[in-house]
């Protein structure tokens, strides 16, 4: 893995030590400009990345839930409570990657808000009826933008349990023909 690597534009590669992936859409000698699905650019040397087709991680972000599913490593995130399945999302950012190097706070933010808008939608598409997000307490800029992004779909929101989840929570009840 020493050395340059032959990347071109266009190849879909992954960062080492991480579960950033993207799209390379620069090359300046060994340092490749990738944009992530999200469309971020990040800028790393190329001794930093591997094409896709040779490294697998256990999970990247932009993985559909079936491919995750097939990964069978992941542990569930949903609780049964009387009858009914409900997803839990933890956002906390050791959660979501597994190195926050070189992240800046605005960049854990737009990753943590993208995986609720993800996560939010895909409960919508499915017909769930309630997911929790996970946010923990600190200075609660994640909980306000949490529920600012919330507002913009057709759902209400409110802390989950105490007991459960301490002041750390958000429950969000969606409607599916609320209009």
């Amino acid at each position: 893995m020493k050395g340059f690597k032959n990347f071109k534009i266009g190849d879909v590669v992954s960062v080492i030590n991480d579960t950033l992936s993207g799209k390379v859409v620069l090359i300046d000698q060994q340092i490749l400009t990738i944009e992530s699905p999200d469309g971020f650019l990040y800028t790393f040397d190329s001794t930093e990345l591997v094409l896709n087709k040779e490294w697998n991680p256990k999970v990247g972000l932009h993985q559909k839930d079936s491919e995750i599913e097939l990964l069978g490593n992941k542990k569930s995130n949903y609780r049964s409570k009387k009858g009914s399945l409900i997803k839990e999302v933890d956002l906390h950012i050791h959660e979501l990657i597994d190195s926050e190097k070189g992240m800046s706070n605005f960049d854990k933010l737009s990753l943590q808000l993208n995986t609720v808008r993800k996560e939010l939608e895909a409960a919508i598409a499915k017909k769930q009826a309630k997911i929790i997000f996970i946010h923990g307490r600190g200075e609660g800029v994640l909980k306000r933008e949490l529920r600012t992004l919330c507002s913009k779909y057709p759902v209400e929101f409110h802390d989950a349990s105490y007991t459960e989840y301490g002041m750390g929570a958000t429950e969000v009840i969606i409607f599916q023909n609320k209009k």
